[in-house]
């Protein structure tokens, strides 16, 4: 099963805490990557997440 989201998690190599992206429509892994790789470089984690995982991380 693919895994499509709008929200994603990532963290860059030396970075203590990850960083949010988010697209318009539900994108995949690969896509995201694709992304992050052209505007800051290559994630070293990177976690999809929907809307009920992001209320929980704000408690």
């Amino acid at each position: 099963m693919i895994v499509r989201r709008r929200t994603w998690l990532y963290r860059m190599a030396g970075q203590p805490f990850a960083r949010v992206i988010s697209f318009e429509r539900p994108v995949t892994a690969s896509i995201v990557r694709d992304a992050l790789r052209r505007t800051v470089g290559i994630p070293l984690e990177l976690w999809g997440r929907n809307n009920t995982d992001l209320l929980s991380l704000h408690k």
